[in-house]
């Protein structure tokens, strides 16, 4: 029974060692991850780092030649004042909305059309038809988004349409993430108006 017990006492020293160890490691990002959570509180901003498995399944990943603890130690290289900066501006960035003039030939037809945004970073393609000079409400159009960069690049996570101004306008509001070198920036939106 004795042995049982040191055994056990043991491997619970064993296992505090380890989580310390690990803590200490964490102690020099401490102060990254604190600005962090004060951008996120100052500019109700939803910012955080790339957890290792994400951080792997993400073309970002070759910058820091696929290996999780170069990006995390990159991190810990930039001086304090840089990364607030850094992390300020991925809060504040908006990604513009747009005004989008479609051609139309005045007659009932399905047509396509691809607009760059977030600078030349994306692209985002609206399926729809019209007839005459307004939409055909009777189809509902489909808006997808593409990334032209493997960094700074916005992920549509969902989008909402609706037909405004009389059925001349059809606007996507889109909503999703922008994949930054340091981290990614949740919750950012974007609406682009297609008119016809």
């Amino acid at each position: 029974m004795r042995r049982l017990f040191i055994s056990l006492i043991s491997m619970l020293l064993l296992v505090v060692n380890t989580n310390y160890v690990y803590a200490f490691e964490d102690e020099d990002l401490q102060p990254y991850l604190n600005i962090i959570n004060e951008v996120n509180n100052q500019y109700n901003a939803q910012i955080y780092l790339y957890q290792e498995e994400e951080f792997n399944n993400l073309p970002i990943a070759e910058l820091y030649e696929h290996n999780y603890q170069n990006y995390i130690q990159y991190i810990k290289n930039i001086e304090l004042s840089v990364f607030k900066d850094n992390i300020i501006s991925m809060a504040t960035n908006n990604l513009n909305d747009l005004e989008v003039k479609l051609d139309n030939q005045y007659r009932s037809t399905s047509a396509r059309k691809t607009v760059k945004f977030n600078s030349d970073r994306n692209s985002m393609t609206l399926t729809y038809k019209f007839s005459g000079a307004k939409f055909d409400t009777s189809y509902k159009p489909t808006a997808v988004v593409n990334k032209l960069s493997d960094t700074d690049y916005f992920v549509m996570t969902s989008y909402t349409g609706s037909f405004k101004n009389s059925n001349t306008t059809y606007s996507v509001l889109a909503k999703g993430k922008i994949y930054y070198r340091f981290g990614i920036a949740d919750g950012k939106s974007f609406t682009v108006n297609f008119n016809i």
